[in-house]
């Protein structure tokens, strides 16, 4: 049972208590200034699949749609400590491009926007 503190106006009332039971949105916090000791391209169909590996030693995994048939375009990044849980960690950051996503866009975003250094970089898609 909800009780109402008379030293509350209703608004008051209202509005302490819808803010108890609000979904809070989700954290999308892009990573920030990470170091990319190698980073491997190791598909290129509708979307693309880079994998690599942090500084620190985690696994880095990074998709992104290549042709524009999608609705919206996102990146997705993975990273975790180990391979088998890579895939299940992947968070999805909608971007509001509407163009086909290249290597170089992708990279301009990570590198540019975000701060990232990738040391090492290799294409095994076209093999």
């Amino acid at each position: 049972m909800i009780r109402f503190d008379s030293s509350e106006t209703p608004e008051e009332f209202w509005y302490n208590n819808i803010k108890k039971y609000q979904q809070r949105e989700p954290e999308n916090n892009f990573p920030q200034n990470l170091i990319v000791t190698s980073l491997m391209k190791v598909s290129n169909r509708e979307i693309a699949i880079l994998k690599g590996e942090l500084n620190r030693g985690d696994l880095l995994l990074i998709t992104y749609p290549t042709l524009n048939h999608a609705v919206k375009n996102f990146i997705g990044i993975g990273i975790a400590d180990c391979e088998y849980s890579l895939d299940s960690n992947i968070q999805i950051y909608e971007l509001d491009y509407n163009k086909p996503m290249t290597d170089d866009f992708v990279f301009d975003l990570l590198t540019n926007s975000h701060g990232w250094s990738i040391k090492d970089y290799g294409d095994l898609s076209g093999y």
